[in-house]
Formats: structure tokens, C-alpha cells, sequence
């Protein structure tokens, strides 16, 4: 058992303690993905448990590969046969064998919010909904919001809701709700499939469990089933997503109703140093509702691995982490170990302006997904369209991609054909060139047998063939070149979309074109990161929310001010909000810089805020402020100033330096709780003894 190994002694409870209900606290940094990674391992090896019984619920599809790739290191095997699956994609899969129980038919197709919004407008405008009162969007959001228990619909949210439904039933469509609401409605309406999947997977183990919504809860419990098999890890501290429904109550409500489930906390960090875990320790202490826990490491760190910089305001805030970031890499620190964090992307654009004035490599974290960029959804209802001729949604996409001439008021007739006479598509448009011949008319003939053609072409040629012809055919490759420019390369991302395919064939051999593509393209909707791009070399600007997870050696979180960090918006959450910034600092493995401004333009005017509540929370807890003023003073040259030293200004006072670098030292102020930086050698600055 070499992979028991490195496991300290709450890591090894965790993983041997395998019947009953067992949730881990595992706090940042603490082995959490190893732990459960290691747990699965030994269920098979040494509890000799049939890998077809276990099931291992992830959040994203990028830690489902990193878990899979290390349960085969341990295992010595390239397969398993454990189910390692995001919810969504398991609910999914469960639909596809079952969906034709609740009237559904199996050939669904599962849509993204571009496609919500696309259908919700043209609602609004087949309802005449004035746009001005509330937009398609908002009522997207409103819908999901109310699918996820968040909120109720009224007026013209109810009215639209029911008619989007009344669409997607019947279109075949599903939305990523109602993958879930779906699912949970299957599991507890129909005994027999319940205990299929509770016969299947009797144990069961979820990542992330903060992450949670109250139906991923409920089919989670479902699934369970009376053995209560479940193992579920995550962090109450961590929890941010609840705009998407997510709720931290979760993991307080497994351990009431499975009052009798085992409790492990991982509390010894491998990631950061003790003095920095100790202020984001001090901070977290700050919410009321978290289960308490106080994270340590074997590293102790020094206090000049915390740097505090009150800027003038954001330009010289931006100027100074750049500085700080050319020193860093001028001592031989790569780009990649560095990020700059914040809470709103409305901040970034100061620092990209800097890090290009300063010829700093940078690549910004999130941005519009692959799947969602217009060649790719426009390619993708091209396939789905040759495999489904009916499906109008698609054909409303395409059929001027390239232009072909074909008006809203052609598209309308042709759709009333269809619901008037219960006909096909291809057959409404081959009546309406009989009885009212034109040119349209004869475009769209023209196209039916276009794709009639291509149907052809795809039983016949490997994927990739078939998809060059496709673009080939339509025209499409060639009208995405005449649009095509540096800054979007739409050419570049339509030649990646062969490494989807490819994955496709490769991951289904056995299986038609046509079966391969209806069930990959599940796969590639439910994939976040499918067809992204290798990362870019240089620092990492991004949204705090977009890299939790993720660490860096040097770690910038900035705009630390009332307003921005914590954001103060009506339904804002103090707690949440610190949990953010908890996540944000304990990010940093050898050295945190926390910035502020005193001035700052946003949205066209100049505002001061106050310093955040979440710097003062984090920079001087007891047990820091302890270490500090513990540094040895008596040996240092006159005049000299360094972390520690207590000094004196004459116009504000007494106070301690926080930090220092070549030109200036960082004190953080007495008489008015001030941090300033101040020049080396100022005349009106001294050095004090430790208890004057």
C-alpha cells in the first residue's frame, strides 16, 4: 500500500473509514483531492470493492481527468472502471436511458444560456414583450434562479417561463436545470430506477460539496439510497458560488440528517507558510456560521512575506505592482508563478494598460468559453442539423450562415406549415416552392438537398473528413475567412474543432457517425473546458472565482477597499464575501501583496473608498503582530529601519513597519489605523525603542 504513504493522520481516517456517512472538512491547501483519490484506491485494493459499484461526483471535467489520471497511478492500470463524473454529465447519462419516462423523448438535446436566450427572445417578440421593462436575459436568469429554488416567478417572468418550457418539451431541449430537475424528479417518482442507480452505485463520493444546490443534494441523497454509503469533502470557508445556486447549508445539513455520519477535519496546509496562514485564519475567524478550524503549516515564513501597498491611487497602485512584479522577475521569478487577483473584472483593465506600458507578458483568466463563440455554435448546428432536419432551432441558425437571402417572414411561413399540417420541415419547404415557386423558394430547396447530400456524406467518411467537406459545401469555411481578423481568429478556431471530433471517434470506436456525435456532443456541451487553448506564458490576471483551486508562489490581491472588495450590492453576503477573500489570499504559497487605493476611477467618476474590513482582518491578527514585534532590534545600525521596528513621524505618529524594499518602508499607523509608505532617510522619520 505505497500509496498510504505521505498520508498524515487525518488524511488516513478519511480514506479507511468506508461504510456509513463520513463528511471532511478539508480546509485550503490540505490534500483534499488526494485524500479522496487515495480513499478510491484503497477501497478497490484492499477492501476489495468492485470499481462498477463506486461513484465519484466532481464539479468541473478538469478535476474529473486529474482524478481519474491519479487513481490509475496508484492502481497500475489505465482503466478502473470507477464512474468519475460531473453531476451534470451523470444526470445526463441517467436521462438518456430514462427521459422517456416523464414523456421526453431520448433524443434530447441539451442547450446552453446562449440558447436560452436566443429562444426566450423570440418569445418576446412572438408575445410582444417590451423589451424596456425587462430584457431576455433577465428573464433567463430569473427562470434559473427559480428552477434552482432561489426565487419566484410573476407576471411576465411566470408567463414567459411556461411558454419556454411549453418550447423545450416540444423541441426535445433541455436546459442545464432541468438536467437536474429532471434527474431528481426520475429518482423519486419511479422506485424502479431509483434502485437501479441505488444497486449500481452503492458507494458514493462527492467533491466539493459546498459547491452543492439543494437538488444536487437531493439526487446525491437519492442515489444514497438506505445504505448511506456517501463520502462528501469540502470547505465551509470556501464556498462562493451561491449566485449559482450553490449553499454552503449543505454540508451542516448531511451532518443532521446523517446524525451518526463520521466528522474528519484536514487542517495542515501544504501549500502556504505559516505567517500567511495565520492571517487568512484571523480573517476567516470573522464569520459567524463556518465550522471552526485553524489551518497550520510545517513552513513557518517570515512577515516580509506580507507586503501592504495603500497607493495614491489606481494608477500608482497599478505602477506599483508592476514594479513589484519586474523586481521579482528580474530575480529569476517566472511570470507564470505570479497573479494578480481581484474581486470585479472592472479593476483589470488598469493593470493590462500597466503590464503592456511595462512589456509584462500577462493572460487573463475566463473570457468567452470556446463553446460559445459564434463559429463554433454556428459548425455545431450545422452537424446537429444534418443529423436532425427537423430541428428548426437549428435551421434558424443556419440558414443564413452564409447569407442566403431567406427573411424572417420566409422562416415564419415555413414554421406555420409545419404546426399547421404536422409536417416536416424539408416537406413544408418543398410545399411552399410547389405552390408559391420563387427564388427563395429555390434556395431552399437547394439547401434540403444540400443536406440531404451531407447526410449521405457522413455515413460514409471519418469524422474529420466530413466535417472539412461540411465546411467546404456550405461555404462556411470561406465566409469565416472574409470576416476573420487577429484579434478573434475564427479560422483557428474552427480548425480546433477537429480535436473535439477527433476525441469523439476515438472515445466511442464501436458506435455509428450518428451515435458517436449525439452521444459526444453531451460530452462537449457539459465540458467547460473543451477546445480551450493551451494557456498563454505570463502573469495571471483574473477574477478571484475564476482560480480557486489554483496557486501561485507570488499572489497580488488588489483594489482591497469598501465597495469593491468586499463588493457592497443590495444582496450582497459579508460572509460570503469573506470567504472570497479568504480563498483570494490563500492562494499564495511563498508571498502576499495586498493593494488598495485611495482614489479610483470607476465607471467614469473618481471615488474614495475605505480600506477593506478584509485587510485589517488579515493583516495583523494577534499571533502575526506577535512575531513581528518579536524581531530583535538591538543589533541594527543607527538609522537603519527594518520589519519590526517601531518609529516615529512627526506629522503622524507612531507606528510599525510592515514591510520594506530599496527605496521605502511600509508603516502601518497608530494614532489612525493608516498604512502609508514612506521614502528611506525621510528626516521626519526615527526609529523608537520596542516599550518607549
Amino acid at each position: 500500500m505505497d500509496f498510504l504513504k505521505g498520508l498524515n493522520k487525518e488524511q488516513l481516517e478519511a480514506v479507511k473509514y468506508i461504510n456509513g456517512p463520513i463528511i471532511v472538512f478539508a480546509g485550503a491547501g490540505t490534500g483534499k483531492t488526494k485524500t479522496l483519490t487515495t480513499r478510491i484506491a484503497y477501497m478497490i485494493q484492499e477492501e476489495n470493492i468492485d470499481p462498477f459499484n463506486i461513484l465519484a461526483i466532481t464539479f468541473t471535467k478538469k478535476a474529473t481527468n486529474e482524478m481519474k489520471e491519479r487513481i490509475n497511478q496508484m492502481l497500475g492500470t489505465s482503466k478502473t472502471g470507477v464512474t468519475i463524473s460531473t453531476i451534470h454529465a451523470l444526470c445526463a447519462k441517467i436521462l438518456r436511458h430514462n427521459i422517456q419516462m416523464l414523456g421526453y423523448k431520448n433524443d434530447f438535446e441539451i442547450i446552453d444560456d446562449d440558447d436560452q436566450v436566443k429562444i426566450v427572445t423570440d418569445i418576446f417578440k412572438e408575445d410582444n414583450i417590451n423589451r424596456k421593462i425587462i430584457t431576455p436575459r433577465s428573464v433567463c436568469n430569473a427562470i434559473s434562479n427559480y428552477k434552482n429554488g432561489m426565487g419566484k416567478l410573476n407576471g411576465i417572468t411566470e408567463r414567459v417561463y411556461r411558454l419556454y418550457q411549453d418550447h423545450l418539451f416540444d423541441n426535445s431541449l433541455v436546459d442545464f436545470d432541468d438536467l437536474l430537475l429532471l434527474t431528481k424528479k426520475l429518482l423519486s417518482d419511479f422506485e424502479n430506477v431509483r434502485s437501479f442507480y441505488e444497486n449500481r452505485f452503492k458507494y458514493i463520493l462527492v467533491d466539493e460539496f459546498q459547491d452543492t444546490n439543494r437538488v444536487q443534494y437531493e439526487i446525491i441523497r437519492l442515489l444514497a439510497g438506505a445504505t448511506k454509503n456517501v463520502f462528501v469533502v469540502g470547505d465551509d470557508d470556501q464556498s462562493i458560488y451561491s449566485f449559482r445556486g450553490a449553499s454552503v447549508d449543505n454540508m451542516y445539513l448531511f451532518m443532521e440528517e446523517y446524525d451518526n455520519c463520521k466528522v474528519v477535519k484536514l487542517v495542515q496546509n501544504y501549500r502556504s507558510s505559516n505567517i500567511l496562514l495565520k492571517g487568512s485564519n484571523s480573517l476567516i475567524k470573522c464569520n459567524e456560521f463556518r465550522e471552526p478550524k485553524e489551518l497550520y503549516s510545517e513552513r513557518e515564513g517570515s512577515p516580509r512575506d506580507i507586503v501592504v501597498n495603500e497607493a495614491y491611487d489606481f494608477e500608482y497602485e497599478a505602477h506599483f505592482v508592476s514594479s513589484e512584479i519586474k523586481h521579482l522577475h528580474n530575480k529569476g521569478v517566472s511570470y507564470d508563478e505570479i497573479a494578480v487577483l481581484y474581486r470585479s473584472n472592472v479593476i483589470s483593465r488598469n493593470f493590462e494598460l500597466s503590464f503592456i506600458e511595462n512589456k509584462i507578458p500577462y493572460t487573463i483568466f475566463g473570457g468567452v468559453s470556446y463553446l460559445k463563440r459564434r463559429e463554433v455554435k454556428d459548425v455545431l448546428s450545422y452537424i446537429k442539423f444534418v443529423i436532425n432536419p427537423d430541428n428548426f432551432n437549428h435551421f434558424k441558425r443556419i440558414i443564413n450562415q452564409p447569407s442566403r437571402g431567406i427573411g424572417d417572414k420566409t422562416i415564419g411561413k415555413i414554421k406555420d406549415l409545419m404546426d399547421s399540417e404536422s409536417i416536416s420541415l424539408f416537406d413544408a419547404i418543398f410545399k411552399i416552392n410547389e405552390t408559391s415557386p420563387s427564388s427563395k423558394s429555390q434556395v431552399l430547396v437547394e439547401f434540403t438537398k444540400m443536406v440531404e447530400f451531407l447526410q449521405e456524406k457522413l455515413n460514409e467518411l471519418p469524422l474529420i473528413e466530413f466535417y472539412d467537406y461540411l465546411l467546404d459545401v456550405t461555404g462556411y469555411l470561406e465566409f469565416i475567412k472574409q470576416e476573420d481578423n487577429q484579434e478573434i481568429d475564427r479560422e483557428a478556431n474552427l480548425k480546433e474543432f477537429k480535436s473535439i471530433l477527433y476525441t469523439i471517434d476515438q472515445t466511442h470506436p464501436e458506435l455509428s457517425n450518428v451515435d458517436k456525435l449525439k452521444i459526444g456532443f453531451d460530452d462537449v456541451i457539459l465540458d467547460e473546458s473543451v477546445g480551450l487553448p493551451e494557456e498563454k506564458s505570463g502573469v495571471t490576471l483574473s477574477t478571484i472565482h475564476s482560480v480557486k483551486g489554483l496557486e501561485f508562489k507570488y499572489v497580488f490581491v488588489v483594489a482591497l477597499e469598501e465597495g469593491l472588495f468586499p463588493l457592497m450590492r443590495d444582496d450582497s453576503d459579508i460572509e460570503e464575501e469573506r470567504r472570497i477573500a479568504y480563498v483570494a489570499f490563500t492562494r499564495a504559497k511563498e508571498k502576499i501583496y495586498l493593494t488598495c487605493a485611495n482614489r479610483r476611477l470607476i465607471y467614469g467618476r473618481t471615488v474614495r473608498n475605505m480600506k477593506s474590513r478584509f485587510l485589517k482582518e488579515y493583516l495583523l491578527p494577534q499571533e502575526i503582530s506577535a512575531s513581528v514585534e518579536a524581531a530583535k532590534v538591538d543589533d541594527v545600525a543607527p538609522g537603519e529601519i527594518k520589519v519590526g521596528d517601531r518609529v516615529r513621524h512627526n506629522n503622524f505618529g507612531d507606528g510599525l513597519v510592515i514591510s520594506t524594499d530599496d527605496m521605502t518602508v511600509q508603516i502601518l499607523f497608530e494614532k489612525d489605523n493608516s498604512l502609508r509608505r514612506i521614502m528611506k532617510g525621510h528626516q521626519g522619520l526615527i526609529k523608537i525603542n520596542k516599550h518607549e
